[in-house]
């Protein structure tokens, strides 16, 4: 796949080179209630993933971006992650979870990622309708979907994510790509 830029944000596959950086990221324990990790993941399953990358994502019903940005200079720095994920084909729909690492985030850089995530999701893959699911206690990816990007509130889970003694909800929000006959 070629990059996809959109105001010096790219989305490219993962390559093996991205092992150590996405192992740093993946580790990172500060970031895990906010993902669907809760133990360390090994570079050689990362280097497996990056190695054994399936590029049909309606066979995989994933697929994962690295997102980039382009300095002036022309220099490529990988500042983040989007997940495609639960791909559905039949009924034209994904569910899309992104991570900025905290020294990249408050410049935009997960707004554009995510406006070419559906991009390509909507001109690419055909599909008809994104979706996340977005920790009620999460305010900045909230605002995010909610205020940046479009996405419309349409439930709530509650008690959906477990915070050491707590749980919190999930707020389930979608976009629609297309015009459906609804």
């Amino acid at each position: 796949m070629g990059n996809l830029n959109v105001q010096q944000i790219s989305l490219r596959a993962v390559e093996p080179e991205d092992v150590d950086r996405i192992y740093i990221w993946e580790n990172d324990p500060e970031l895990w209630p906010y993902g669907a990790n809760r133990a360390p993941l090994s570079r050689h399953l990362i280097w497996e993933y990056a190695n054994n990358y399936d590029a049909n994502p309606f066979a995989s019903g994933q697929m994962r971006f690295i997102v980039e940005s382009t300095s002036p200079a022309g220099e490529k720095t990988p500042c983040g992650i989007i997940d495609l994920y639960d791909i559905d084909p039949l009924h034209s729909r994904a569910f899309v979870g992104i991570m900025v690492p905290p020294a990249s985030r408050r410049r935009g850089i997960a707004t554009a990622a995510l406006r070419l995530a559906g991009k390509y999701c909507r001109d690419t893959l055909g599909l008809a309708l994104l979706a996340a699911d977005v920790p009620a206690d999460n305010q900045a990816s909230v605002r995010l979907f909610k205020d940046s990007l479009g996405y419309v509130l349409i439930g709530q889970r509650p008690g959906w994510f477990r915070r050491a003694d707590n749980f919190v909800s999930a707020m389930l929000f979608q976009k629609k790509l297309r015009q459906s006959s609804e």
